[in-house]
């Protein structure tokens, strides 16, 4: 049986500059998601781990707002609203202007 060759192996300084995150962050990912290798207190990443972090850092598509419901404006409202709307508006008043 023939074995795949294995990927590039990056150390976690390697794995934090290519995906532009901080040592800490990323070990906290990896081992959130299983994504990474240990060995004694090395984490150890591949090229398949790299992606499947970068697959995982991916902002979720969001989903389109629904309409705003408007609301209901009762019969009374809508009169008084209809009754300022129509209201002449009174002249403004001429103020005498003293030299």
């Amino acid at each position: 049986m023939a074995q795949a060759p294995l990927d590039t192996i990056y150390t976690a300084d390697e794995a934090a500059s290519r995906l532009r995150l901080t040592n800490r962050a990323l070990i906290k990912i990896a081992r959130q998601y299983g994504y990474c290798s240990r060995s004694g207190r090395d984490y150890l990443f591949s090229e398949a781990d790299l992606l499947a972090i970068w697959q995982a850092l991916r902002e979720p598509a969001k989903s389109p707002k629904p309409p705003p419901v408007k609301p209901y404006i009762s019969d009374h409202n809508l009169y008084e609203e209809l009754q300022r709307l129509t209201r002449k508006k009174r002249p403004a008043s001429k103020r005498s202007v003293r030299a």
